[in-house]
């Protein structure tokens, strides 16, 4: 019951931020380790006596949010089919180019599967003599992005209580809600601005003709009347 609402709780919260950043995603992991194998190599039995199964189909949700140019943050929370545990993740992510990116994380790994038995502790108390199924785990891997669609291959490995191991090999695909891949690697494009309208120069008018002045007559010799008279 505790497990139930610890998911419920996780899907709830990642809910309750924005939607643009999630995905969903379907994970086929390959595992082996004593936790699915004893000492020698030999199946563990379920609780039905048949051997568990080596394998689980993992349902996982994650939210992507940008610390920096290239990094990211990745959370995720999924649920196990086959082999049943719900990883609940970390991982950083590095935009190797605009298509690739790689990551590596870590998280608490809550092995659900009726088959796994947890070291028991000596304390006494009952919930701690049944051991906790809640177990630290680490990955990496490489993800290639196609617009929205994902495919990714990784490896977790998970350390239980003692001598418990569990070496998974993964390969999963992914969609993301926001429709488009990152392109961490490309500037943006700048908006372009249309060239301003060229305006054609005003008409230069010529200057108007310049006319000489006219040429300056020279008034008539002015004659004296007394001197026109006759002599005696």
């Amino acid at each position: 019951m505790k497990k139930t609402i610890t998911l419920l709780f996780s899907v709830s919260l990642a809910l309750s931020i924005s939607a643009q950043n999630f995905g969903l995603g379907m994970d086929y992991m390959i595992s082996s380790g004593t936790i699915i194998e004893d000492d020698d190599g030999v199946p563990v039995k379920n609780a039905d006596g048949d051997d568990v199964s080596g394998s689980s189909a993992v349902l996982n949700l994650n939210y992507t949010h940008n610390l920096y140019k290239k990094l990211d943050m990745i959370g995720s929370v999924g649920y196990g089919m086959g082999f049943g545990l719900v990883p609940m993740k970390l991982n950083m992510s590095y935009g190797l180019t605009s298509k690739m990116d790689v990551n590596a994380g870590m998280g608490m790994y809550i092995i659900t599967d009726d088959s796994y038995k947890p070291a028991k502790s000596i304390d006494g108390a009952e919930e701690s003599w049944k051991g906790s199924s809640n177990e630290f785990g680490i990955d990496f891997g490489v993800n290639y992005q196609m617009n929205a669609i994902g495919i990714g291959l990784g490896y977790h490995m998970i350390k239980g209580d003692g001598n418990n191991t569990l070496n998974a090999f993964a390969v999963g695909v992914s969609y993301a809600f926001g429709g488009e891949s990152k392109d961490k690697t490309l500037p943006k494009k700048k908006k372009v601005v249309a060239p301003k309208k060229v305006v054609a120069p005003k008409k230069v008018v010529a200057p108007k003709k310049v006319v000489a002045p006219k040429k300056v007559v020279a008034p008539k010799k002015v004659v004296d009347s007394n001197s026109s008279a006759k002599p005696q």
